[in-house]
Order: structure tokens, then sequence, then C-alpha cells
């Protein structure tokens, strides 16, 4: 899930004003150099400014991450802050002059120094392979709507022919995702919504609440709050002329397959395109991804072994709603890693689990959803997934829907995709942004065969 339900202890292995400045100033590449024990690490903030509202990325390409995106950046002369939450990352810098913020990298309990300047060596990265260009032979409409005070931006695109088309909504993952779920470099979204245009479907993709133009609050939603945005997303497609409210279908990644589910609990959805979904409980999910992805790390089996079980009994409280949850957490770990950590990395550690979103995702069962699912499904995963395990997850979906009465769905597990449906090696997320291919073939011509003889029928 910006990424897509990767836990914020997996990316911990990767990234150990006196003068008035207005927000234009601010705009652009900003890098800097980080010192740690094995060397340096370049970071670039990538900041835009729209509709008096800070946006960005982050890059650290010693890493392979481009396009990280940033959830919150703040400006109260002299003082800029840039945060990451899901990756425990804060940095809070001065703001000396048009090219020089002196500040503190923050992650994980460290605190380190870091210089930024205002970058013209940084060359604007050349578009994926597959990244769609201008000019398109169909029409591209901006657009908004409302999920009570909240304002979803999106885009939505369909043939040029004035007639009612079958319609697809894309539903991002996990971690604050705009309309294309860029991530990496990569714009996943912009290039299915192009390869389904193209095959003659309108297709409506939207920046998440709170998120690049949509307004709201995304650090307090859950994933309850996101299906919500889903169904709003439905309602606006089925009240316009050129939608065919009988042909509106949900595509979601990751855990956007479980906000489709939920979201069509409450919408008569014409079909379900699940890529990468889970369909087992969020505990077992998140306890199983961290196994694989420690034991491809070369994690040592003891060490594997102790964090399943630390990590088990800690969702285990959450479960059951010990209160008060923070206080609950801190006492635990603290007592489980003893002086291994300090007082800053428990607290880094406590804050992500305790969070509404996570807290709310341990506990959820996608069965509860899909097993009331009775339209068309397909669902996908790729063997190499290490996030959404295809053998854990897919047997999982299929029950569901059998216990629907749901005869026509479709299983797949895609050989050699990761959990971003890329051809890869290992499936692990630090190839991800090294790979060039934003989405397999194999995928996109499984989706576009699927849905054009659904639809058709």
């Amino acid at each position: 899930m910006k990424n897509n339900i990767i836990p914020f202890y997996i990316f911990m292995l990767f990234f150990l004003l006196s003068n008035t400045i207005n927000a234009q100033n601010l705009v652009g590449p900003w890098k800097g150099e980080l010192e740690i024990p094995t060397g340096k690490l370049t970071v670039i903030f990538h900041i835009k400014h729209d509709n008096n509202k800070f946006s960005g990325t982050m890059d650290v390409p010693e890493q392979g991450g481009k396009g990280i995106p940033i959830h919150s950046i703040k400006y109260q002369n002299p003082f800029l802050t840039i945060e990451l939450p899901n990756l425990g990352i804060k940095y809070v810098g001065n703001v000396l002059d048009d090219d020089n913020i002196e500040g503190t990298f923050q992650q994980a309990g460290a605190s380190l120094p870091l210089h930024l300047k205002k970058s013209l060596d940084v060359i604007l990265e050349k578009p994926k392979p597959q990244e769609p260009q201008a000019p398109f032979p169909y029409i591209s409409t901006n657009v908004t709507f409302q999920n009570g005070n909240i304002t979803l931006s999106g885009t939505l695109t369909r043939p040029k022919e004035n007639k009612k088309y079958s319609a697809v909504i894309l539903i991002s993952g996990s971690g604050p995702q705009d309309r294309n779920q860029e991530i990496l470099g990569h714009k996943p979204f912009l290039l299915l919504a192009d390869q389904l245009t193209r095959s003659g479907f309108a297709v409506l993709r939207f920046d998440d609440r709170g998120t690049a133009k949509s307004t709201g609050d995304f650090s307090s939603a859950t994933t309850y709050d996101f299906a919500n945005d889903v169904v709003e997303a439905f309602h606006f497609l089925e009240k316009r002329v050129d939608i065919d409210p009988q042909r509106i279908g949900l595509l979601g990644h990751s855990e956007g397959g479980i906000k489709a589910a939920i979201a069509s609990n409450k919408v008569p959805a014409g079909f379900m395109i699940l890529m990468a979904s889970p369909g087992v409980k969020g505990k077992d999910l998140m306890l199983l991804q961290k196994k694989i992805i420690e034991e491809k790390s070369k994690v040592p089996p003891t060490i594997i072994a102790q964090n399943q079980k630390m990590f088990g009994e800690a969702y285990d409280m959450i479960i059951r709603k010990e209160q008060p949850l923070d206080d609950r957490l801190k006492e635990y770990f603290k007592h489980q890693l003893n002086a291994q950590v300090s007082d800053q990395q428990i607290h880094n550690i406590v804050q992500s689990l305790s969070s509404p979103w996570f807290t709310e995702f341990i506990r959820l069962d996608p069965a509860t959803y899909f097993q009331n699912v009775k339209c068309p499904v397909l669902a996908l995963n790729g063997s190499k997934d290490v996030q959404v395990i295809a053998s854990q997850n897919l047997p999982a979906i299929e029950k569901a829907l059998q216990k629907a009465g749901n005869k026509d769905y479709k299983i797949m597990e895609l050989q050699g995709l990761n959990h971003l449906f890329q051809d890869c090696e290992t499936g692990l997320p630090n190839e991800y942004g090294k790979i060039e291919q934003t989405l397999s073939p194999l995928l996109l011509d499984e989706i576009k065969k699927w849905i054009v003889f659904k639809t058709e029928q």
C-alpha cells in the first residue's frame, strides 16, 4: 500500500529566518547530506505550493528512494517543518535565505544535522518508460466531489464519443496517495487510467483526503473513512450523463481492495478488480509480511521469532482495545526491549502502532465484507509479493466469495511480480524504485481482457 502497507520498521532499515520569505521561495528541490556511520546519505526534498498549500516528495538516491510522498509541510517564519510520519521522519529547519536552510533530520530516535541548499543541479528525472504522455486521444477533466465537508479532487478520463460509458474507480492503498498513486518515480494509476480509457472506459482517480488537492485530515482517518470516500466517488459518477450507472466498477490496490469491498457493501458495484488485496485479518497480514521481509533480508531466525512473538502480543493488545493504549504499549515495549532502544525509539514505535488507521487495520477482517460481494470479481496477486503474500490472501478472498455464493470470480497469481506488479528479482521494497517498469504488461493484459469481457456481457 506510498506506500502500500509498508510498516515503519521496514523503512527504518533503509534510512537510518531571519529574513522574510514567501512560499514561492521555498518551491523547488532542496538537497543536503546526512553524515551516518556507514558514509553519507543524500536527501532531496521537492517542495510544491498550490492553492495556498504545500506538498512534496522526498528522494534518497543511495537507497533507491524516489518520489516518496511527504505527508505534511508547514512554514511558520522562519521555520520549515517536513513530516513523513509513516517513516517516523521529521525535519525542522531554520530558513536562512532563499538558498539555505539549516536544520535537524530526526528518525527512530536519532537526530542528525542536515543543511539544505536550493539545488540547481538536481536534474528532473525522465518519466518512466511506460508513463503516458500528452496529447491523449481521450477527454481528461479535473473534477471534485464532496464527502460531507471534505472536498475530494481527481481526474476523470473517458473516450471522446458522446455516450454512456462503463466506469472504473481507482482506489489507492495505504499511506497518503495522490490520484496517480505516485511512488518512487512511478505513476501506476496514471498508466492504468490511460490503458483502460484507451480500451473504452471512463476512469476516475482521485487524491486521498488531506493529500495533494483534496481537503480533510489524512492522519485521523481509518480504512472505513477512505471507503466512504469511495462511496461518494461512486455517487458522483452515477449522477453523470456520460456514465452508465449500472456499470460502475471498483479497482483497488493493496488496502484499496478492502476499501472496495467495504464500499461495495453500500453501493451496487458492477464489478470489482483486486490488485494484491488483503484477504485476512490485519494482525495476520502484518505478522506474515514482517516475517517474510525479515527472512529475505537475512535477519537471524531467532530475532524473527522474537519479533513475531513481541509484535503479535502488541497487536493482541490493540485488538483487545486495552486502555490507555499508548501507555500500555509503552510499558509493554519498554519491558520487552529493556535498554536495547531509547525512550524516543519506543515513543516512535508506539506512535505508529496506536494511530487511528493502524489500530483499525489490525482489528479489521476483510472477509466480513468480501462475503457480501455478489458482483464479478478479478483477484490478482504477484507471486513475489512480500507485503500481501499471495498464498495467504488469495485463498482467503476465494473462501469469502464462496461464502457469498458468488460464482463469478477469477483468482490469479501472476508469476514473478512484486507488490507493485513489477517484474522483479526478490520482491523486496528496496527494489521498487530501481525497477524501470511501472506495471507488468502481463497485469495490464489480464485486467483489460477480463474487464472488457465482463462489461460486454
